[in-house]
């Protein structure tokens, strides 16, 4: 790995409740990296970030463990960090060193205690934040009710960067951003790109209209731009977002299946 200055490293730290998916999140991508060759499991004992005795014996995370990966010409740290809260040392310790923070939920419970006291750390530090709902494919994930669980954290605050689908029977996830839609395989892995379907389009429409509207709150100039043109291309959007979650004003909601690598 070459050597990167301290612009171009990046600490990004996994906070969740127990069980919500973080230390599968992270085996993942590194997979998807390329880092390692299989994906290894928490019940299997053989994932990167838990390799400890005492994880292994409670089949869960209880040391904040640094991980990395490349991406775009930046060091990209990954600090997976325990879900008990009993561990919760670790995880404030985690929070103070981001430059952002992933807070994974469980799809089928959404936002839980464990993360409830989490966040109350993240709040307080101001830390940019989006959140992942994990488990989009599992037949008990409520991802509406989910977000609903956000919003009742973080207030309106919140917005869909993508929203989860069923087509032909097959995973798909929108983007709300791009407005494009991807269909994965059972396996998961790379998706196949696809147009929106005529009968998801009223969704996908009004989801990226609150998504501009939300990404032009955070920039006065772009507020100018959405009021002049009503609405703002790609970029703009972009731009509004990375203000807004600056600013700890925004906090975009994505979704996956990190065991069966969706997302």
């Amino acid at each position: 790995m070459k050597i990167y200055d301290d612009k171009h490293i990046k600490n990004v730290v996994f906070v969740g409740a127990h069980n919500s998916g973080k230390t599968t999140l992270a085996e993942t991508m590194l997979f998807e990296a390329g880092l390692i060759n299989r994906r290894g499991t928490v019940e299997a004992h053989n994932t990167v970030s838990d390799y400890h005795d005492i994880e292994h014996e409670r089949e869960a995370s209880v040391f904040a463990t640094p991980l990395h990966t490349e991406w775009r010409n930046y060091k990209i740290n990954i600090i997976d960090t325990p879900g008990l809260d009993d561990f919760v040392g670790e995880i404030i310790s985690s929070i103070r060193v981001s430059d952002t923070i992933v807070t994974v939920l469980n799809g089928q419970y959404g936002v839980e205690v464990g993360t409830e006291i989490i966040w109350d750390y993240i709040d307080k530090y101001g830390k940019p934040t989006l959140f992942v709902i994990n488990q989009i494919d599992h037949p008990n994930c409520n991802f509406d009710e989910s977000f609903k669980s956000i919003t009742r954290l973080v207030g309106n605050r919140a917005v869909k960067i993508q929203y989860p689908l069923k087509i032909d029977g097959a995973q798909c996830i929108l983007d709300v951003l791009k407005m494009k839609v991807y269909k994965f395989g059972p396996e998961g892995g790379k998706p196949e790109k696809l147009e929106i379907p005529d009968d998801q389009k009223d969704v996908a429409n009004r989801l990226h209209n609150e998504l501009v509207e939300k990404a032009a709150e955070n920039d006065e100039e772009l507020l100018e731009l959405f009021f002049e043109k009503g609405t703002l291309n790609e970029d703009e959007m972009r731009q509004g977002i990375k203000a807004g979650m600056l600013n700890h004003e925004l906090f975009p909601v994505f979704c996956m299946s990190a065991i069966n690598d969706m997302g």
